[in-house]
C-alpha cells in the first residue's frame, strides 16, 4: 500500500484490538464470531494450504488453524506491529509483513485464500484480487468478505466510530456493495460460486473460484 496517510490510520489500531474486542465487547463478538461461522460453512474440503490476506494480529487465522490443524497456514498484513504481536501469540503460524497488492508468494501456491474486511481498506482492490488469483491454485477457492455498504451498516458504522471505533475513522478507502463487488470479482476472471449477506445484511461474503486459464 502506497498511501502513507492510510497506513497511519491502520497503525492507530491497537495490536490486540480483535482479541480484546471479541472477548470484552458483545457487538464485536457477535460480528466476528458470525463472520467466522459463515466463512467456515463455505469451506467444503480440507485445504492443505491457506493464506489469510490482511490477517491483522491473527485472531481469524488462528481459528482456521484450529479447524484445519494439518494445513500449512500463512498470513500477511502491512501492519508490522500487528504481525509482531501475532507472532508472539501464534508462533506456529507463518506470518509476514507484506502489502496485499504484492503478495510475497509464488503463483499457484495455495488451496484456499481468505480475505476478510480488507478490500475496503486498500487503495487498489482490483489489484489485490488479481494477486489473490495469482497465488491461488487452479480450480481452488477464495473467500472474500466485507461490509455490504447497506444503510443499516452505514448507520451502525457511523455510531461505532463515534464511540468504540474511533481508530477506524477515515479507514474505508473504497466503499462496496453487492453489485459493485460482484462486477469487480468477475472482471478479474473469477467464477462466483456463492454470495450472500449476513449479520443483519450488514456484511457480505463471496465464495469464488479460479478456473484454468
Amino acid at each position: 500500500m502506497n498511501d502513507k496517510r492510510h497506513l497511519h490510520v491502520i497503525e492507530q489500531v491497537p495490536v490486540d484490538y480483535y482479541q480484546k474486542g471479541i472477548k470484552r465487547n458483545i457487538l464485536q463478538r457477535f460480528w466476528h464470531k458470525n463472520k467466522l461461522a459463515v466463512v467456515l460453512s463455505l469451506i467444503r474440503f480440507k485445504p492443505k494450504s491457506i493464506l489469510d490476506v490482511g490477517c491483522a494480529s491473527g485472531w481469524f487465522l488462528s481459528s482456521l488453524v484450529e479447524r484445519f490443524p494439518k494445513a500449512r497456514c500463512c498470513g500477511i498484513d502491512i501492519y508490522s506491529d500487528g504481525i509482531k504481536h501475532a507472532k508472539k501469540l501464534y508462533p506456529r503460524i507463518n506470518l509476514k509483513v507484506a502489502d496485499a497488492h504484492k503478495i510475497p508468494y509464488a503463483s499457484n501456491t495455495f488451496d484456499l485464500v481468505v480475505c476478510t474486511e480488507v478490500l475496503e481498506h486498500v487503495t487498489d482492490p482490483k489489484s489485490v484480487l488479481q494477486e489473490i488469483k495469482r497465488v491461488l491454485k487452479n480450480k481452488r477457492n477464495a473467500i472474500i468478505e466485507l461490509d455490504s455498504g447497506s444503510l443499516l451498516f452505514s448507520i451502525v458504522w457511523f455510531l461505532w466510530r463515534k464511540v468504540n471505533g474511533k481508530v477506524w475513522n477515515d479507514s474505508h478507502v473504497y466503499p462496496f456493495n453487492l453489485r459493485k463487488l460482484s462486477k469487480m470479482i468477475t472482471d478479474c476472471g473469477f467464477e462466483i460460486i456463492n454470495k450472500k449477506k449476513f449479520n443483519l445484511g450488514m456484511a457480505m461474503v463471496f465464495l469464488i473460484r479460479k478456473n484454468n486459464e
